[in-house]
């Protein structure tokens, strides 16, 4: 078994970001739409790769909500598969957006 334990990216005693905050590892655009989960317009958004859908391409830009639920969402997926819980006990992952 694997153990990766939880990413923090906000110290608990200072409360400022940590060095190697989620948001340090990006470069954020100051006006966008984000095309995850709120679809927000003009908001910060940083772009995290590019999607492919129906054989046509675009620039995937998200905002830091969405990209913070992400990273959760694939951080849980990843611990799940460390413990070697079965598909049938793992449900689904929650979404906070």
């Amino acid at each position: 078994m694997v153990f990766r334990p939880t990413r923090r990216d906000i110290d608990p005693v200072t409360q400022q970001p940590t060095e190697y905050a989620l948001w340090d590892r990006h470069e954020w655009l100051t006006r966008g739409e984000c095309w995850l989960w709120c679809g927000r317009d003009n908001v910060e958004v940083t772009w995290i790769g590019p999607v492919q859908s129906s054989g046509m391409h675009a620039a995937f830009y998200v905002c830091r909500a969405c990209l913070y639920e992400l990273d959760q969402r694939v951080l849980e997926t990843n611990m799940r598969l460390d413990t070697d819980v079965s598909p049938a006990e793992r449900g689904p992952v929650h979404t906070r957006v």
